[in-house]
């Protein structure tokens, strides 16, 4: 599971299995869990975040797309 970035104690990663599915990350922090779409960051589940940490988290997201969406596609053509 590599690791994009780390920013607020939030961690930020994706599953090398899940390259086949629509890009989106996974973000950890203190336990808890949450997958994001990327191309609308829609909240595909949520476990345990609060509504404002879940909004945190779109919005780092967000502000970051661009350096997630080239660490997955960098991530894709080392798989291949």
């Amino acid at each position: 599971m590599p690791t994009i970035f780390i920013q607020d104690g939030y961690r930020v990663s994706f599953y090398s299995y899940d390259l086949a599915e629509r890009m989106h990350v996974h973000v950890f922090k203190d336990g808890h869990e949450c997958k994001i779409w990327l191309d609308d960051l829609v909240v595909a589940f949520n476990r345990g975040f609060k509504p404002h940490e879940v909004a945190e988290i779109r919005r780092m997201i967000s502000e970051r797309r661009a350096e997630i969406v080239e660490r997955w596609l960098e991530h894709g053509r080392h798989e291949n």
